[in-house]
C-alpha cells in the first residue's frame, strides 16, 4: 500500500546571512584569534581582515535556519523563510538565491546603514568549521514588523537560538512563540551553538518551557544546556525535561528523548569529511521532513543522518544536486 501524507507548510525564522566559505589551515584560525569549531560575533571592521586570508571562497545565501529551509524544500513539504536583509548587493543576492530554490521570502528588506549580515566560514583540514559572523541588519529583526498574516496556513515554525544574542531579535522570537501558541502551531528550536547556550541558558530554558515543542541540539550544546558532562547524565536530564529533544552526536549518530522514550540511530562512518558546515542544519531538515510526514521517530532520525552524511562530504552548507 502506498504511503500518503499531507503537505505541511513550515516557516523558518532566523538570521539572514550570506555565507562566505573558504578552506584554511589551522594556523590562520589561530592568527585571527577565533575559537575553532564555534561561532564568534564580529564587527563590520573585522570582515576585511578575515577575508584577506581567503582564496577563491564559495558564496551562498545562508544562516542556520535558511540552510534547513533550503533542504526542506527538496523534501515532502513547503518551507518559507522569515529574516531581515538590507536592500544592498548581498541582500538582493540572498533573496534571488531563495527564489531560485522556490523558497518564499516572508521577511523584511529595508534600506539601512547596517549591511546584510554575513558569515565567514573557515574550514579546517579536518573538516571542522569556524564561523565569524557579522549580523548586520539581522540584529534589527523587529517584533513590531510581524503580523498574523505571516502565519496563515503555517503548520510548523522552526527557529534558532542565535536570535537570543540581540534584544530586538529575542523579542521577535518570543512574539513568534506566543503567536504560535495562540494558534496551536507546533514549534521547534535549534540550540545553535554551545557558547550561545552558555550566554542565555536560563532564558532559553524558560522560552522552551513556554513556547517550544521540539528541541534540536548536538552533544556539545546539550552538555552546556544540561550542565552535564556524560551521555548518561544528558540522557537522564532530557528524559525528565518534558520536551521532545533530538540530539546529534557526531559518529555516535542521533538520539531522540521524550519522557521515558529514547530512540537511537547509528550513522555510517564517513572517511572523507570535507566540511561539517551545515551538518546540523541538514540533519534537522531530514528529521523534520519525515517527522511532519507522520513517519516513525527511527525513520526520521535515519533521514536526518542521511542528509548530514551527504553534506559533510562536500564544501558548503547545501547538499549539491545535479
Amino acid at each position: 500500500m502506498p504511503y500518503f501524507h499531507l503537505v505541511k507548510k513550515i516557516l523558518g525564522v532566523g538570521t539572514a546571512l550570506v555565507d562566505v566559505i573558504c578552506q584554511v589551515d589551522d594556523d590562520v584560525i589561530s592568527k585571527l584569534e577565533l575559537s575553532k569549531g564555534s561561532m564568534t560575533l564580529i564587527e563590520e571592521s573585522q570582515i576585511q581582515k578575515i577575508r584577506s586570508s581567503f582564496s577563491t571562497p564559495l558564496m551562498t545565501s545562508g544562516g542556520s535556519v535558511c540552510n534547513t529551509v533550503h533542504e526542506l524544500n527538496f523534501g515532502s513539504h513547503e518551507a518559507s523563510f522569515y529574516g531581515k536583509v538590507n536592500d544592498d548587493e548581498y541582500g538582493n543576492a540572498f533573496i534571488k538565491d531563495l527564489q531560485k530554490a522556490n523558497i518564499l521570502f516572508q521577511g523584511i528588506m529595508k534600506k539601512n546603514e547596517l549591511p546584510t549580515g554575513c558569515c565567514n566560514i573557515l574550514v579546517s583540514p579536518d573538516g571542522e568549521r569556524t564561523m565569524a559572523t557579522h549580523i548586520g541588519i539581522g540584529s534589527q529583526l523587529n517584533p513590531e514588523e510581524i503580523n498574523e498574516e505571516i502565519l496563515k496556513d503555517i503548520d510548523h515554525i522552526y527557529m534558532e537560538s542565535y536570535l537570543w544574542d540581540h534584544d530586538l531579535t529575542k523579542k521577535t522570537l518570543r512574539k513568534f512563540g506566543d503567536m504560535a501558541k495562540n494558534k496551536n502551531i507546533e514549534t521547534s528550536l535549534s540550540l545553535s551553538d554551545p557558547f550561545c547556550v552558555d550566554r542565555h541558558r536560563d532564558e532559553l530554558k524558560d522560552f522552551i518551557a513556554k513556547n517550544v515543542d521540539l528541541v534540536f541540539c548536538n552533544f556539545d550544546e546539550a552538555k552546556m544546556f544540561c550542565q552535564c558532562e556524560t551521555m548518561a547524565d544528558v540522557g537522564l536530564f532530557f528524559k525528565a525535561f518534558g520536551k521532545k529533544v533530538v540530539m546529534t552526536s557526531g559518529a555516535e549518530g542521533a538520539f531522540y528523548f521524550f519522557n521515558e522514550e529514547v530512540n537511537h540511530q547509528s550513522v555510517e562512518k564517513v572517511e572523507n569529511v570535507l566540511d561539517t558546515t551545515g551538518a546540523g542544519d541538514n540533519f534537522a531538515a531530514g528529521f523534520l521532513d519525515f517527522y511532519l510526514s507522520g513517519k516513525t521517530i527511527d525513520e526520521a532520525l535515519k533521514n536526518g543522518n542521511t542528509r548530514a552524511v551527504e553534506v559533510i562530504q562536500q564544501l558548503g552548507p547545501r547538499v549539491k544536486r545535479s
